[in-house]
Order: C-alpha cells, then sequence, then structure tokens
C-alpha cells in the first residue's frame, strides 16, 4: 500500500530509496518490486511527492512477509557467506540465515544451514524417485498396462477355486479307471474273472484316497507360494 505525504508522518531523514532498502537487506532489485506489487511492501510518499521505503518498518516488512515457499535463490549476503541455491532453499524457513549485506563476516552457523542443505538434498531426491514413479504409474494406466487389483483378486479366486474343484474330483474318476486296466490285464492273463473281482473289490477306494491325498498335498504346496519361492520346484 502507498501512503500519501498526508498520511504518514515520517520526515524524509527516515526515509530510503529501493536502492538503498535492497543493498540493506541484500536482496536484487527485483526482488524489492516484486515484493512492493504484491502488497508485501508498503511505499510512503516524501515531501517530493516521492515513493520510498521507511529505513526500519520497510526492512522488518520485508523479512516478515517473506513467502518462504518460493525461496529460489540466496541474497547476495548468502552468497557472499557461499550459499548456493539448495543452501538457501533449505534455511529459508529460518529467520537467522536472512543475512544482510552488513552481517556478512560475522559469525554465522554454516554447519547447520550445511547439515539443512543435505537433509533437503535428500528430500528432494526421494521426491524426484516418487514423482518419476508417479509418472510411470499413470503412463502405464493410459496404455492400459495397469488392471484393477480388485477385479484381479476375485479373478484368481475364481480361478483357484476351479482349479481345486477339479483337482478334488480326479480320484473319483481316475481311481475306477486305474482298477479297470489292471483287471484287464489280469483277466488276460488267465485268472479267473471272480477272482479278479474278488482281488480287487476295494481296490478303487484305496487308490482313490491315494489320489486324493496326493491332491491335497499338491495343493497345500501350491497356497504355500510366494513371491520370493514361486519358481522354485
Amino acid at each position: 500500500m502507498n501512503y500519501p505525504k498526508s498520511k504518514h508522518s515520517y520526515p524524509d531523514a527516515d526515509l530510503c530509496n529501493a536502492t538503498a532498502l535492497r543493498a540493506h537487506l541484500g536482496v536484487s532489485g527485483a526482488a524489492i518490486t516484486k515484493a512492493t506489487y504484491s502488497g508485501r511492501l508498503d511505499t510512503y510518499e516524501n515531501s517530493k511527492g516521492k515513493r520510498m521505503y521507511h529505513r526500519i518498518l520497510s526492512v522488518q516488512q520485508f523479512r516478515e512477509n517473506r513467502d518462504r515457499r518460493h525461496v529460489t535463490t540466496p541474497t547476495q549476503g548468502q552468497r557472499r557467506m557461499g550459499f548456493d541455491d539448495l543452501t538457501a532453499q533449505a534455511v529459508a524457513h529460518d529467520a537467522e540465515f536472512d543475512m544482510p549485506s552488513e552481517a556478512v563476516g560475522e559469525l554465522q552457523d554454516l554447519d547447520a544451514a550445511a547439515f539443512k542443505r543435505g537433509n533437503l538434498a535428500v528430500s528432494k531426491a526421494e521426491k524426484e524417485f516418487q514423482m518419476a514413479r508417479l509418472a510411470k504409474l499413470r503412463a502405464d494406466e493410459m496404455e492400459g498396462r495397469l488392471v484393477d487389483k480388485a477385479k484381479v483378486a476375485i479373478k484368481v479366486y475364481q480361478i483357484g477355486a476351479d482349479v481345486q474343484e477339479k483337482i478334488m474330483t480326479v480320484y473319483s474318476w481316475l481311481a475306477p479307471e486305474i482298477v479297470g486296466y489292471f483287471r484287464e490285464l489280469m483277466v488276460a492273463s488267465g485268472m479267473e474273472n471272480q477272482k479278479v473281482v474278488d482281488l480287487t473289490m476295494e481296490s478303487s477306494h484305496e487308490i482313490g484316497e491315494k489320489i486324493r491325498r496326493a491332491c491335497l498335498q499338491a495343493l497345500k504346496d501350491l497356497t504355500d507360494k510366494n513371491e520370493a519361492n514361486i519358481l522354485d520346484g
């Protein structure tokens, strides 16, 4: 907001232009201009009607209203301390590192800044990895390579039920066929038919039970499979 001279009581000596404010804050002229037009910085007209900034209030206003989420580069003061873009972003939320130009040379906790920079670098790497993963998932979805998990689970259950039903009924028809085959061989070898029938009377049941148990074990082995041993014999 701009305050005309009639709306404030500050003398010209308390005011400064954008160049002086920029130098004091250690930021670029573009940063001052942007902050002014966005409403972060108020201006005060001097006795000549020219828009100026307050030497103390404007500095406080700039720092208090700073949108730290959008910091991308270091201030001039931070750059003189050796801060790069990533370090400036890492400490953007900490007012301790809002160093004006005249503060350069004073003792600063640069180790803390370096530590925060390292943490930010890791966070950015993790974010980039997750964003790349998300992009791949979206591409797979658009190309039809992704399927609905619930639909797959239902289909797998249906297939499993069908397999179980077929396996568990094998013994009911396979055992009689096996017994019949051996009966024919025994009769063909010269044994009396009645004797063959008597000898194999309980065979269908016993053979069927062996087949049923073998099928149960095969099903158990299949259900015990997981991602780690799915290819094991």
